[in-house]
C-alpha cells in the first residue's frame, strides 16, 4: 500500500472545511435555480454564485377579491344574509300591536347591513316604511346576528332585499249552537 504524504491529507481536509457541509441535492421544482448561470471562480478562488440557503416559506398574498371586487367571501356572507331574510319573512310580518292586531307594514324593501371585517355583523338599517316600527326592529335584529369568515380590509356595507308578508287573516271563531 502506498503512503499518502501528510501535506496531501491536510490539503484535502482544509479544502473540505472551506467548502462547508455537504449540500443536499436540489429538487427539480427549483426552476429559477436551474436557469441560473454556472458558478465561476473569481481571482481568490471563491465562487461568485450566490449561496442558496434553505427555502423560506413566504406567506401567499391574498387572492384578488372574487365576485366583482368584494373583499369578503361572498358565498359565505350570502348564506347568512339569506338565512336572516328567511327569518324576517317567517316572523316579522306576524308582529302584533298592543291590542293583538297585526301591526304591519308589510311588503318588500331593502335592509343595509354593515359587515365587520372581524366576521360579525355590525348593525343594520332599514328604510321607510319599516323604520321606527316594531317590524323594522325585527328586521334589524334578524340581520344583526350575522357571522361569516373574517376578511382583510375595512368594514363594508351591503344592501339586501327583504320581504315582510302580511299574515293570513284570522278565521272568525266558529259559532256555538
Amino acid at each position: 500500500m502506498r503512503a499518502i504524504p501528510m501535506s496531501v491529507c491536510l490539503a484535502v481536509l482544509i479544502s473540505a472545511a472551506a467548502c462547508g457541509p455537504a449540500k443536499p441535492a436540489e429538487s427539480p421544482s427549483h426552476s429559477d435555480e436551474e436557469s441560473s448561470p454556472p458558478a465561476t471562480s473569481g481571482p481568490s478562488g471563491a465562487s461568485d454564485a450566490p449561496s442558496h440557503a434553505a427555502p423560506v416559506a413566504v406567506p401567499a398574498e391574498p387572492a384578488a377579491p372574487a365576485g366583482g371586487g368584494v373583499p369578503y367571501d361572498k358565498e359565505s356572507v350570502e348564506i347568512g344574509l339569506k338565512r336572516s331574510a328567511r327569518q324576517v319573512k317567517a316572523n316579522c310580518g306576524a308582529l302584533k300591536d298592543a291590542d293583538g292586531n297585526p301591526s304591519g307594514p308589510w311588503g318588500k324593501g331593502t335592509v343595509t347591513v354593515k359587515l365587520g371585517h372581524n366576521g360579525h355583523g355590525q348593525g343594520a338599517t332599514v328604510a321607510a316604511p319599516f323604520d321606527g316600527k316594531p317590524v323594522g326592529r325585527c328586521i334589524t335584529q334578524a340581520f344583526a346576528i350575522l357571522i361569516y369568515p373574517p376578511f382583510a380590509g375595512a368594514d363594508t356595507t351591503v344592501d339586501w332585499p327583504i320581504e315582510v308578508p302580511e299574515p293570513p287573516a284570522a278565521a272568525p271563531p266558529p259559532k256555538a249552537h
